[in-house]
This record gives structure tokens, C-alpha cells and sequence, in this order.
């Protein structure tokens, strides 16, 4: 798979390549930075308008706070006031005159007071009898509304109560309070006050957070004291008990869905009146902002994406273009029409490319004309070599002739010799093979010690231990003759001892090892390194030269030892691979 998509690949020019590379690399880091730029916006915008929505609601709740406040502070100066204590205290022992003067004394208080209060359209104290000992307004004149406001009072613990109450088919918020003497502290009345809602309106009414958003009130009883909205579209029971709960979790606010979309549902408690500011804000609303910032982000991915290409079509252009111009070079040379013209200092690799092939063209045109004069001296010389293949043979005829006349003049061991030198010359310098068999290599070796014999006589002796199989394995032609020689040369001790020579070769392991072993005079072993064997001759070829041979045959694992010891001998191992034969 692999490799048919690098074929497609190199199926595409590589300027197509280069701009589908910056292409996509570019639109991949781009959309990265740009979805995480956009996660990091969304998460931090819809945080700062979560918070800014939740501040703003607790602050609408401190200023519903602040209002109701001040309508019970009015309901605490009527408490205290000492008119107020003692017409409640004796108002059962109070003739139809007093009764009178009480409420027109109350109405010199409360009427002061109410043009700073417009919103208010009933006061009423009642005692605990649920009889009404004084009235202002009549909104509260039927006895049932009476009995209803003190049994609220009575079930809250005598608190400041806010609650909504019905009154002639129109909804009114009640607030309302226990009454206690001061003088005895027992309970003596209570006080009720009737509010417009627009007393609690007015201050949310202008606060918009979006379409489909709205502002609610809600009392302890979970009824509705006041909405943004003209019905309530929104809230029902179901969660308005969600909304209690959320209160006991002590989170700030908690999403619904209403016609598959989500709404964020703000409550807050406004203490201690215990009624629940609840602001209900759509998605929408709080991603506006969100969004504009995100289109934003992405004209400006757009606009990095189409700078992106034109910077890559222009990188691409510097490379393509000195890349087609070396191309036309290189097509005009494969040609054979060389050119030299190709001017390009750039400092980059291109410059670099384009000056290299210049001066390999230069070399190959100066090659070029060196071969052409080498190709005619060539043919010159292989005549003059012709002539000298002719040597060779001379040499070896010349020897078949003294052979023939010293076999006729009954010289046996001169024409063994020459018989031997002639084989010898045969196999090493007439005959062109590289690799011959083990056994022939061993005839070669036993040539060199017939003629060795006609100058030393016996005073040494050639012995052969060969396993079973491998006279008929290749080797390299001429590795052994040269040991020997040595051996012979370097071996013979002075005091005219007869010197021993052993061949042993053996297979190991798929290799043969050739071991060449003397018990000649031996020779110091510090003299003799392999690393710098050039130093040691070996019949005028040294053991440099069989190393060489076999290494560059072989290779680097297959090597060439010598061991010696100054009295007892020499001992040389030649390791190749086992070549069975042809």
C-alpha cells in the first residue's frame, strides 16, 4: 500500500507536490490554532458571560432587596409607633369616639408617608380577633382576605411575609407582619400592606437578556409574584420544584431545554423576605457575542490560508524554476550536447546542485577526450601485447628442447627439472584461470620441490596430510608454492639437519584451512606484523600479496596467520571457503 501511494505520489510533479505539501501542512496548522483558538474563546467568553449574567442578577436581587426594605421599614415605624401599640392594646375597651381618634391619628402618620410609597394601595391593622382596627385603602374589606393574610402570618412565624394574593380578579404583593406589645411582648395585631406589582417590576423590567428571556418572582408558596412577561410561557411546576432544589446544590445556575433549545435558569434567594429572583436566559443570548468573535477567527483563518498559498507558490518558484533549467542542462548533455552556461550563484542548495553539475560536466568532457586519446593508444598497445604473448610460449618451447636434448645426453635429473620448470610456467603464467583444484595446486608445490632438490639435495623433505574429499575443492592458484619456498629458503638450519615440511589441509565448519608447518630456524616474532607484512618476502611475492588475494577473493573474514618461534619453526594458515569443484 505503501509503496503504490509513493508511486502515485511520484506520478505528480513535484511543484504539484511542494504546493499540495505547504497546502496541506498550512490548512493543518491553521485549523488546529484555529479550533483551539475558538474552544479557548468559546470557554472563555461563555465563562465571562455566565458570570457577567449571574452578577447582574444577584445585583437586580440586592436592589429588589433594597425596595422591599424600604416598604418594611414603614411597616416597622407603624409597629413601634406608640399610637399603634396602645390602640391595638385597649382598642377592645374603646368607646366608637376613641375608635375614631385612633384611626385619625394613624392617619397622621401613615398619610405623610405615602407619597414616598406610590405603589402601595392598601394598609391595614387587624388584631387578633381578625377584626380590622385600621384601614387605609379598601382593597382587603372582605372578611375571608382578612382571615387568609393573619393565617399566613401565623403559619411564617410572624416574619416579614411576602406573598401574592389575589383581589377582584387582579393579583396584588402582600407584605405583612406579627405585631407584638411593647410592653408585654405578647402578640397583639398584625399589620398587612397590599403592593401594585410594578412596585417589584420597575425594578427588572428594563433589564433584557435576549429574546425569549425573562425575569420571574417567585414567593415560598412556589407562586409567581411577578414576570417580566405578560403570562408565564415558561415556568411551570416541574421546574419550579428544579429550581428549590438547585438551591439546596448551592450552584449558581443549571440549563433546560425548552423547543430544543437550551436555556440557562438563574436563581437567587432574596433574604429575608425568602423570595426566588429566578432570570431565565436562552443559549442564544450568551453566544451572541461568542459567535461574532468565532467569525472573526475564521475570516482571519481564511485570510492566513490564501497568504499561506501565495507565500507557497512562491517558495515553490524558486525551487522549480532552477530545477527545470537544470533539467534542460542535463537533457541537452544525455544528448551529448554538453553545456557549460549554466549560471547560478545562489548561496542554497540549488546554487550548490547547478555549480556541481557544471564542473562534473567540465570533468566529463575533459574524461571524455582523455578516453577517446587512451582508446587510441589502447589499440596501439594491444598489438605491442599480442607480440609479447609470443614470450611466454618461446620461453616454454625453448625449455621443451633443452629437455629433450638432456633426456638425450642421459641427464635424468636436468630434464626432471626442466620438465618441472615447465609445468610450473604452464599453470602460473600461460594458463589464465584464476581458480584450480587442490590437487593441482599440490602439483605445482611438488614441481617447485623437484627443482628445489636438483639445488638443495636432501636437505629437506616435503610431507602431505589432506583430508579425505578435497583434492578436487578449488582454491586460488599459487598461494602454496610461495609458503614453501619460504619455508626452504628461511628454514635450513647450518648445522645441516634435515628440514621438515608439512602441508595439512582440512576442512572446517565449510572452510578449508591450509597449514604450512617447518621446523626450520623460525624468526622473531615481533618482526613480523600482518598489518605491515610488506616487510616479509615471500619468494620475492610476500605475504602480503597471498593476504591480499585471498581477502579481495574472499573478503575481509577470511585471513592469513604466521606463527614462529626463534628454533622450533614457523607454522602459516591460509582460511578460505570450501568451492567444491567444476
Amino acid at each position: 500500500m505503501a509503496n503504490k501511494v509513493r508511486m502515485n505520489l511520484r506520478n505528480i510533479t513535484i511543484e504539484n507536490r511542494l504546493i499540495y505539501a505547504f497546502f496541506l501542512i498550512a490548512f493543518i496548522s491553521i485549523l488546529i490554532v484555529g479550533l483551539c483558538t475558538m474552544q479557548i474563546t468559546y470557554d472563555g467568553v461563555m465563562n465571562k458571560s455566565t458570570n457577567y449574567s449571574v452578577q447582574l442578577v444577584d445585583a437586580i436581587g440586592d436592589n429588589l432587596k433594597n425596595e422591599l426594605s424600604n416598604y418594611e421599614a414603614l411597616l416597622n415605624e407603624l409597629i413601634v409607633n406608640k399610637t399603634v401599640q396602645k390602640g391595638l392594646y385597649e382598642y377592645d375597651h374603646n368607646t366608637y369616639v376613641e375608635k375614631a381618634q385612633f384611626k385619625n391619628q394613624i392617619d397622621k402618620v401613615v398619610i405623610p408617608k405615602l407619597s414616598s410609597y406610590p405603589y402601595i394601595r392598601d394598609i391595614k391593622i387587624v388584631n387578633l380577633k381578625d377584626e380590622v382596627v385600621y384601614q387605609h385603602g379598601y382593597l382587603l374589606n372582605d372578611e375571608s382576605h382578612v382571615k387568609t393574610m393573619t393565617h399566613v402570618i401565623e403559619q411564617m412565624g410572624g416574619l416579614v411575609q411576602c406573598f401574592i394574593q389575589t383581589i377582584y380578579g387582579e393579583e396584588y404583593v402582600i407584605l405583612s407582619r406579627a405585631i407584638y406589645s411593647s410592653y408585654t411582648q405578647e402578640k397583639v395585631g398584625y399589620i398587612i400592606m397590599v403592593l401594585k406589582e410594578e412596585a417589584l417590576k420597575k425594578v427588572y423590567e428594563h433589564i433584557n437578556f435576549g429574546e425569549g428571556s425573562g425575569i420571574w418572582l417567585i414567593d415560598q408558596n412556589q407562586n409567581i409574584l411577578s414576570s417580566q412577561l405578560e403570562e408565564n410561557t415558561f415556568l411551570n411546576e416541574e421546574i419550579i420544584k428544579q429550581i428549590k432544589g438547585f438551591q439546596k446544590d448551592r450552584r449558581r445556575y443549571f440549563t433546560i431545554h425548552k423547543h430544543y433549545e437550551q436555556v440557562f435558569v438563574i436563581p437567587t434567594l432574596i433574604k429575608p423576605y425568602n423570595i426566588q429572583l429566578v432570570a431565565t436566559i436562552p443559549y442564544t443570548y450568551l453566544l451572541k457575542e461568542v459567535m461574532l468573535i468565532l467569525r472573526q477567527i475564521v475570516v482571519i483563518m481564511i485570510l492566513c490560508g490564501l497568504l499561506c498559498m501565495m507565500i507557497a507558490k512562491r517558495i515553490c518558484k524558486s525551487i522549480i524554476e532552477p530545477l527545470k533549467k537544470l533539467k534542460y542542462y542535463i537533457s541537452a548533455s544525455m544528448e551529448e550536447k554538453f553545456r557549460t552556461n549554466l549560471d547560478d550563484e545562489s548561496p542554497d542548495e540549488l546554487g550548490m546542485l547547478s555549480r556541481s553539475y557544471m564542473q562534473i560536466t567540465k570533468e566529463m568532457q575533459e574524461m571524455i577526450t582523455a578516453i577517446e586519446k587512451n582508446e587510441k593508444e589502447r589499440r596501439e598497445l594491444e598489438l605491442n601485447m599480442l607480440q609479447a604473448q609470443i614470450n611466454p610460449h618461446f620461453l616454454f618451447n625453448t625449455l621443451n628442447s633443452l629437455r629433450w636434448i638432456a633426456m638425450m645426453s642421459k641427464a635424468d635429473s636436468v630434464s626432471e627439472g626442466i620438465l618441472a620448470l615447465s609445468c610450473l610456467l604452464k599453470n602460473t603464467i600461460i594458463q589464465k584461470k584464476e581458480y584450480i583444484t587442490i590437487e593441482d595446486e599440490l602439483e605445482n608445490v611438488k614441481n617447485y620441490i623437484l627443482i628445489q632438490k636438483l639445488r638443495y639435495g636432501d636437505s629437506f623433505r616435503l610431507l602431505m596430510d589432506v583430508e579425505k574429499g578435497l583434492l578436487s575443492c578449488q582454491t586460488l592458484k599459487f598461494i602454496l608454492q610461495p609458503i614453501v619456498e619460504n619455508a626452504i629458503l628461511h628454514g635450513i638450519k647450518e648445522d645441516q639437519s634435515v628440514l621438515q615440511i608439512l602441508i595439512s589441509i582440512r576442512e572446517v565448519g565449510g572452510h578449508i584451512i591450509f597449514t604450512v608447518q617447518d621446523d626450520g630456524k623460525g624468526f622473531d616474532p615481533s618482526i613480523l606484523d600482518v598489518s605491515r607484512a610488506k616487510d616479509v618476502k615471500l619468494s620475492g611475492i610476500g605475504v602480503d600479496n597471498v593476504r591480499d588475494r585471498i581477502r579481495l577473493h574472499f573478503g575481509e573474514n577470511y585471513t592469513t596467520t604466521i606463527q614462529s618461534e626463534i628454533g622450533k619453526g614457523t607454522i602459516v594458515t591460509l582460511h578460505i571457503p570450501k568451492m567444491e569443484g567444476k
